[in-house]
């Protein structure tokens, strides 16, 4: 396995706001070692952290975050929206969340989020991040549901450990992995079937599924074969974590 057993959605999406170092920060607390984030690209190709397209549902803009560039982000408010303790969290770049796990020893599941950019370019740019801001390939996962963007990440790294997303295993999934080198499987908790995890473990990949919030369920996913699980809330798995797990206050 190349992952954890429990891994940080968004960081830890139920516990504080998604995509933020806030947000890491509070993973690592829960006792996790590694996380998953969403990266995307502003209009002037920066990459950031953020699951949507758009500003309204996480930040006190609204639009397209394509209008962005990197000199909007200093008055941008990516916390206030989940709780007014975060008010002011700043949305990350890219280079400074993967600089903030290095330092706090967490592994990363990167899913790019391409939202209508360009294959090439959007994997050029994390490609250019990671290789300059990150040091240990080994505990990096990169994800997304775009064939293509994970195929032009290839083109970039020919050692980057890549994971195909898919909602439930379509009938290709293996030509797909095979094709990409890639090492692990990601599936919806909700959609993966007993056998569809015999499969995929039979065919030698990790498998993941998200996003977990339901422990008697999670475990029963674990029984079967299942590698890992991403989970908004952590501490809902505590019994998986290391025994001196810190609770969020």
């Amino acid at each position: 396995m190349i992952a954890s057993t429990i891994i940080g959605h968004r960081g830890a999406a139920a516990l504080a706001p998604e995509n933020t170092l806030a947000g890491i920060r509070m993973a690592a607390e829960t006792g996790v070692s590694w996380v998953e984030f969403d990266v995307t690209l502003l209009g002037d190709e920066t990459p950031v952290l953020c699951h949507d397209d758009k500003l309204d549902r996480c930040t006190n803009r609204s639009g397209p975050l394509s209008f962005l560039t990197s000199i909007d982000l200093p008055g941008l408010d990516a916390g206030g929206w989940f709780d007014p303790t975060w008010t002011d969290e700043p949305m990350p770049h890219l280079s400074d969340a993967l600089l903030l796990c290095q330092e706090l020893g967490l592994g990363i599941n990167l899913e790019i989020k391409p939202h209508g950019i360009a294959a090439d370019l959007i994997a050029r740019k994390v490609f250019e991040e990671v290789s300059v801001y990150w040091q240990q390939p080994e505990k990096l996962i990169i994800s997304c549901f775009d064939f293509e963007v994970l195929s032009a990440y290839r083109n970039f790294d020919l050692y980057a450990q890549l994971g195909l997303l898919f909602r439930h295993l379509p009938e290709l999934w293996l030509l797909k992995a095979q094709s990409l080198q890639a090492v692990s499987i990601h599936c919806s908790q909700q959609l993966v079937s007993d056998q569809d995890i015999k499969t995929v473990k039979d065919a030698g990949y990790d498998l993941y599924c998200y996003t977990c919030n339901d422990p008697v369920h999670g475990k029963h996913l674990l029984e079967l074969g299942v590698d890992g699980l991403f989970t908004d809330n952590p501490t809902l798995f505590a019994d998986l974590l290391p025994s001196d797990i810190r609770q969020p206050a």
